[in-house]
């Protein structure tokens, strides 16, 4: 048998709700910055980790909270340095070359190259990104990137996993910092009946897998429906010093929803793949969550 840990944040709410439909025999930490819990999974026959983060991602989909994909094997992660990187603790500059406030390429599964400004980043394993809308045949250069639009109406929050990203040489910042940047984050949400008439009404099923929640979402999103069940939103503060050290600064004032283009985007982290989907031509699932959600 074998040990897998995983990364969940949220609020104190869903954390709770997320807590009370865990399987068990699951052990549960504190994560070492507030809204997080660590989750240590033995293995036993039959369930190799593969099934297990997929069993704990449909969870944390239905409860409302993130799992940021960093499940792994304890005792590889226990083993010496040089065997592996552990990206969560490592700053997504020092792993890169990217310098807070300057400019990156993002490659593209079609060739092409993608652009973004790194804002900053933090341990727990958010980065603040400002995603550019210049795609290229090859890397543009940094004062072409300040000059294009932007992709969003802000920057977002994209989780820190392994993904390929191209410095772009300069010497000087194309976002001044320090800065900072307010989302939402939603108060509330569907309970599982309300869940059940959403899969009848847009004939989806399977809404606990990832697969089956993203067609819904989807599905919603075309339809201009929002999930229902949130009673309104906290503004949450991205705040980012000189040297890109960012810190989440929660206003717990609970503000009813505007459907107005300044009020602010969800904060939840999105993907890396969400992103490059996006760029790609895809389907746009970080919009699609921020109309939706």
């Amino acid at each position: 048998m074998s040990q897998i840990e995983h990364f969940i944040h949220g609020t104190a709410a869903r954390l709770k709700r997320f807590r009370a439909a865990l399987p068990a025999g699951i052990e549960v930490g504190a994560a070492r910055t507030p809204g997080g819990l660590i989750l240590r999974e033995t293995l036993g026959a039959g369930l190799d980790s593969a099934r297990a983060i997929a069993r704990i991602e449909a969870l944390a989909i239905a409860s409302g909270v993130e799992y940021d994909g960093h499940g792994r094997d304890v005792e590889k992660a226990n083993a010496p340095a040089g065997a592996g990187l552990d990206i969560q603790f490592r700053a997504f500059g020092n792993r890169t070359g990217v310098r807070a406030g300057h400019a990156f390429a993002l490659p593209l599964p079609d060739g092409r190259f993608g652009h973004a400004v790194f804002l900053g980043g933090d341990k727990q394993g958010y980065l603040l990104l400002d995603i550019s809308a210049l795609i290229t045949v090859q890397p543009a250069n940094p004062e072409a990137v300040r000059e294009a639009p932007r992709r969003y109406r802000q920057p977002i929050l994209v989780w820190h996993t392994g993904f390929a990203a191209v410095p772009l040489p300069s010497t000087v910042q194309v976002a001044p910092l320090p800065c900072e940047v307010v989302f939402r984050s939603g108060v509330g949400w569907p309970d599982p009946e309300a869940i059940a008439r959403l899969e009848r009404q847009f004939a989806v099923s399977d809404t606990e897998t990832p697969q089956g929640w993203r067609a819904l979402l989807m599905a919603m999103a075309a339809a201009g429906q929002r999930l229902p069940g949130i009673e309104g939103h906290t503004l949450v503060t991205a705040r980012v010093g000189r040297t890109g050290a960012l810190k989440l600064i929660e206003d717990h004032t609970l503000l009813r929803p505007a459907d107005d283009a300044r009020w602010p985007m969800r904060w939840q982290p999105s993907e890396i793949d969400e992103v490059l989907a996006a760029l790609s031509d895809g389907t746009d699932m970080v919009a699609v969550k921020d109309q939706v959600e």
